[in-house]
């Protein structure tokens, strides 16, 4: 790296002297990084835009709204299905700020887990690494799953839809699962200097298939439409539960399942150029763009509905495409291409799930088997925190990519798959477990910080949520708390073996898993990231006072009056860093 310095040889008495550093934004984001304790292994080839489309394709709000459509409708009709959504998108915009801070404050891929070793004490930092490290991977993988059999199950139902004789075994949709497991590390593999473009493909079709999509519908029901206090009004209660309330509020957390996924762009903060200052967009913009997409998708949804007791006891199991089959008077051609469409964005997500999962988190809703999944994999193995990490942490020179990761994510997420042909309600159980170790994992560096001290812990940063940081991350502690609760709880009642919710079951078992390795393996010899934390404080200084000086140069071509106690020149840190991401 050259540092070039200009020092001017004249001084007036309305200006300072100043210097000119010129520093390429790689070179210094490299620099940041390496005093995070890293040195990056990964290209930088993600813009603004293409990392956002990424995350866009990784939460896929309205798809996963499509896909848990059915549940939000057995717990609170249409009316429940619509509401539902802002409310989660909020709470879930809450949970994503305090996010948005810290991947500011820290921008590492290992997100969550790097973020809870750097705020917690001295003593309790490897294990609240090591825990939440564990936390994001099995969310990762078990949202992967989730998606992915989402996607096998529309395939063979619109087998069904043209050959009705056709009876779907259950190591038929395995089979498919495992081919769209494998599929999507694939194009992860082959094609990961692509994924970028893919992404903004998809980003694209999504939107042309959601708008596609609703307006088919509204045209085609347009003299069947349901009264308007059924869509937007009616909340009748299906699970058995005597009190509405609490079925709306399961409706509220079943809608939150749409939004999973913001964190994504933290894990890839190292393949985008300043990222302290791009990361919280890409995490907060997803979660507007979510619900701007999810909403009108869910109303034209509700409106194509002539029988809601068929969409929920539909003989696929999968109520979207007898709501698709209700709204086009059906048709079973207009129906097949719908879903095919919804299909692929939905595979979209697998495959931008996958390669987050590589490094250090890879969970939504069909974002699980590569680019997510994979980085998160990665991300924590670097530091040691799981078993043969020295394998896991390898990065293809060939492929630029984390290979070993990525095909350890597809081989434990068909491993996982094996377990829909024993038991169907205990697969359910283990997606729901994915949603309970993502959310939480997110709120455990919010609740150090409340615990500790905003003030005392936290690093200068470009985005601070400053008076209301504390309010923030409170709320968003309280919040997954309520929903953890909620999520162990059954959806229906009377409670059978079938309808059992083994949620509860399926978390404590994946904990107790992970502390006994930490007691017998890992508890003396994992010390989490290896960190300066003095040379951090003086890269930050450094970069204070190279960026105020940068941007006081900057306006001085144009005034030459502007001097070193410019207004805001001090605050110049979170706005000056020059910005080279499109």
């Amino acid at each position: 790296m050259e540092i070039d310095t200009l020092r001017p040889t004249t001084q007036s008495t309305s200006s300072v002297a100043y210097a000119r550093s010129t520093t390429s934004s790689s070179d210094a984001d490299d620099i940041e990084l390496s005093t995070l304790g890293y040195k990056r292994q990964m290209p930088r080839q993600f813009s603004v835009f293409a990392l956002m489309s990424l995350s866009f394709a990784l939460t896929c709000t309205w798809s996963g709204t499509g896909s848990s459509i059915g549940v939000s409708l057995t717990e609170a009709s249409a009316a429940g299905t619509i509401w539902s959504l802002p409310i989660a998108g909020f709470m879930t915009a809450i949970v994503s700020a305090g996010m948005a801070e810290l991947a500011s404050a820290y921008p590492v891929a290992g997100a969550q887990y790097y973020w809870s070793f750097m705020v917690s004490s001295d003593k309790y930092k490897p294990f609240a690494a090591y825990v939440n490290g564990w936390m994001s991977v099995l969310g990762w993988w078990l949202a992967s799953a989730s998606v992915c059999n989402f996607v096998a199950s529309m395939v063979l139902a619109i087998v069904t839809l043209w050959y009705p004789g056709y009876q779907i075994q259950h190591w038929h949709q395995w089979l498919v699962y495992v081919g769209i497991v494998w599929l999507g590390v694939i194009i992860n593999v082959f094609g990961s200097g692509f994924i970028p473009a893919f992404n903004k493909m998809i980003l694209i079709l999504a939107c042309v298939t959601l708008t596609v999509t609703s307006v088919t519908l509204l045209v085609c029901s347009r003299h069947r439409y349901p009264p308007a206090s059924f869509i937007f009004g009616d909340t009748t209660n299906s699970t058995g539960w005597p009190n509405d309330g609490l079925a709306f509020t399961l409706a509220i957390a079943n809608a939150v399942y749409a939004f999973l996924g913001t964190d994504c762009g933290a894990h890839l903060c190292e393949e985008i150029h300043n990222p302290g200052k791009n990361v919280p967009k890409v995490i907060l913009y997803p979660v507007a763009m979510g619900f701007v997409t999810a909403w009108p998708f869910a109303v034209s949804c509700m409106a194509a509905i002539t029988d809601v007791t068929a969409v929920i006891e539909t003989p696929s199991g999968l109520p979207l495409i007898e709501i698709y089959f209700q709204g086009t008077g059906g048709s079973r051609v207009a129906t097949s291409i719908l879903m095919a469409f919804f299909a692929f964005c939905f595979f979209g997500c697998a495959v931008a799930n996958g390669k987050h999962s590589d490094g250090v988190e890879a969970v939504s809703n069909a974002d699980d088997v590569g680019t997510t999944s994979s980085r998160t994999l990665w991300a924590i193995s670097r530091d040691g925190a799981l078993p043969f990490s020295t394998i896991w942490m390898q990065i293809s020179p060939r492929f630029q990519m984390p290979l070993n990761a990525i095909c350890l994510s597809g081989t434990v997420i068909c491993l996982y798959g094996l377990i829909f042909l024993g038991s169907t309600t205990a697969f359910s159980a283990m997606v729901g477990a994915a949603i309970v170790f993502l959310q939480t994992s997110c709120i455990i560096p919010q609740g150090i910080l409340l615990y500790r001290g905003r003030d005392t812990v936290l690093p200068k940063r470009y985005f601070n949520l400053g008076r209301w940081g504390a309010t923030t991350n409170a709320i968003a502690v309280a919040w997954v708390v309520f929903l953890d609760v909620i999520y162990c709880l059954p959806t229906t009642l009377p409670v059978t073996k079938e309808n059992m919710n083994y949620i509860s079951v399926v978390s404590i078992g994946l904990i107790a898993f992970v502390l006994g390795l930490w007691l017998t393996s890992k508890r003396l010899s994992f010390k989490g990231p290896t960190v300066d934390l003095e040379q951090i404080r003086r890269r930050r200084e450094d970069a204070l006072h190279r960026s105020v000086l940068h941007g006081i140069d900057e306006r001085s071509t144009s005034s030459p009056e502007v001097g070193l106690h410019s207004a805001g020149a001090k605050n110049d840190y979170f706005t000056a860093k020059p910005d080279h991401s499109t």
